[in-house]
């Protein structure tokens, strides 16, 4: 399994680094509102991983990071082997994941293979099928990701896409209670454009944000926000 897109320069997805973000080909959720929906729900062009590898070598001393993104990177078999010969290019490595995979997730961990984790927290436990457009969720697997973040020495992220047909009051409260005690959480802006796989879906306007992060801050130490 190969990556199956590349962004060769960012300056959003690894703050305060410049970075190229790669693209897994497969996810195991379908959230409506996700933007890589042509990543999730169509087969592209597969990037042979050599061809990636004489890139990066170009820019050394010009890019501080790689970011693994998705789709959902834990799904991919060569994912350690793929990170371990980019941070032997001397990159810095974040990865984005849902936190369906914590044993993959413990497994990069263990190894030094990651300076940085952002994992998603898509909603309350008993709204995160419906919110990740699946007809069930492996709940132990989310909770048991959410601990080995909080537990390692790796800096790391939450983050949440507010969508105002999926989050409410009730459902931040509870979102809130699952991460208890964690460092960070991003509240992020939805964006309904080209590539979401479900159109009409709503942003949460930012007067509401602000009331879902001071509910969030009774349980999180720093609750920022990205798009608002």
């Amino acid at each position: 399994m190969e990556f199956v897109g590349i962004d060769t320069f960012s300056l959003l997805d690894f703050d305060n680094y410049i970075s190229i973000v790669l693209f897994s080909p497969s996810c195991n959720f379908r959230c409506p509102f996700c933007h890589n929906g042509e990543t999730v729900l169509k087969s592209r062009e597969e990037i042979p991983f050599s061809e990636i590898v004489d890139f990066l070598k170009t820019k050394r001393g010009l890019v501080d990071a790689v970011v693994i993104s998705g789709g959902e990177p834990t799904l991919m078999p060569e994912l350690k082997d793929r990170i371990k010969a980019i941070k032997e290019l001397g990159f810095l490595v974040k990865l984005d994941t849902n936190g369906t995979h914590p044993k993959t997730l413990k497994d990069l961990i263990d190894n030094n293979l990651l300076d940085y984790i952002a994992m998603d927290i898509k909603n309350s436990l008993k709204l995160y099928p419906e919110t990740c457009g699946v007809l069930s969720v492996n709940i132990n697997t989310i909770i048991e990701s959410i601990n080995i973040l909080k537990d390692n020495n790796v800096p790391y992220e939450f983050r949440t896409t507010l969508v105002a047909e999926y989050h409410s009051e009730e459902s931040v409260e509870e979102l809130g209670e699952l991460i208890q005690g964690s460092e960070r959480l991003f509240l992020q802006k939805f964006v309904d454009r080209e590539g979401v796989i479900k159109k009409g879906l709503h942003e949460v306007p930012f007067e509401i944000a602000t009331k879902f992060q001071r509910i969030l801050q009774k349980f999180v130490k720093h609750v920022d926000f990205r798009g608002y």
